[in-house]
């Protein structure tokens, strides 16, 4: 990556201890505006806030609701400490914000946290990145891509914050704005591994819908889909960072290969629905779904099986 590259312009911290509170702050504001020590004393506030509303005159000693002895922070803290510039998390399964849910690219701002740590996917000009402390550095996503995760790790038990308000201007709004990130590009040899990942993972989804050998994705989306999940097989713990690229590249794609191929986990509901073919259809009755809306449930199916088995294979590292 080149030093003259916009994304070297985006504001970035990495992990230190368990301050990922602080970090995904900082990042969303594009500033080192809090330390360890501002958010302890908004989370003692908070604190005490909350025991003269419950009437708790004795609460337990070092305890807190709003913080542990790792550095951990409450989504409370994280509220008050944006107050100060005039923005509100709202959790995206709150009604109010049902037209992000149905259309997340249209925020500027998530953040998101699962198992206690938080992060951010944030916009710049009109490309989002994602700002993960435990990453290396920010991360280019395409729209497609944001969409399909936001979806996939709601339903994994993530919370989601939509970030509402006007975040302060950066640097890099301006930059990118102006000059775009340019995507790394695809040699032949990986555009040629990338189509083969392409091609097996709707050949399998086509054969689990026992609609024969499926077809390589003829359409712009369903190739982005494919290209997001087989550039998305990166380890959490950053322990590939001592390896070459182009080992990465070939362990990411065999990962995504063997992934598609593999058996989905033994769900009853869903047999029904993956075994079902044209013969079974009673005479004079329709179908349910259109051949290519079907396609398109079973693969989103597939996606989330996908997601789940990849999650289960990082926690085990």
């Amino acid at each position: 990556m080149s030093k003259d590259d916009p994304i070297n312009s985006i504001f970035f911290e990495h992990q230190e201890a368990a301050l990922c509170a602080q970090h995904a702050l900082n990042m969303l504001l594009q500033d080192a505006l809090y330390k360890w020590q501002d958010l302890r004393d908004l989370a003692i506030q908070m604190d005490k806030m909350e025991q003269q509303i419950l009437g708790n005159a004795n609460p337990t000693p070092g305890r807190s609701e709003n913080m542990n002895e790792s550095g951990y922070f409450s989504i409370q803290v994280l509220e008050k400490a944006l107050e100060t510039f005039s923005l509100k998390l709202t959790n995206i399964e709150n009604p109010a914000m049902v037209d992000y849910k149905n259309n997340p690219l249209t925020a500027r701002a998530y953040i998101c946290n699962l198992r206690e740590h938080w992060f951010v996917l944030r916009k710049f000009g009109n490309q989002w990145f994602e700002l993960n402390s435990v990453n290396r550095g920010p991360k280019l996503l395409s729209d497609t891509y944001v969409s399909m995760f936001l979806h996939q790790v709601s339903s994994e038990g993530y919370s989601i914050f939509v970030v509402q308000g006007v975040l302060p201007r950066s640097d890099a709004d301006d930059l990118i704005s102006l000059c775009p990130v340019v995507p790394p590009k695809v040699t032949p040899k990986k555009e040629q591994k990338l189509e083969k990942v392409m091609t097996k993972f709707f050949n399998t989804v086509g054969k689990r819908l026992g609609g024969g050998s499926g077809a390589p994705p003829d359409s712009q989306e369903e190739k982005d889909l494919a290209i997001a999940f087989a550039m998305s097989m990166e380890t959490k713990d950053g322990s590939e960072v001592s390896r070459s690229s182009a080992e990465i590249d070939e362990e990411n794609l065999r990962k995504a290969i063997e992934l598609s191929q593999a058996p989905g986990p033994s769900e009853p509901a869903e047999i029904p629905l993956l075994t079902r073919s044209r013969s079974s259809t009673p005479p004079g009755a329709s179908e349910p779904f259109s051949n290519a809306e079907q396609q398109r449930r079973d693969r989103q199916k597939f996606l989330e099986r996908f997601e789940k088995k990849k999650e289960e294979r990082n926690d085990e590292k």
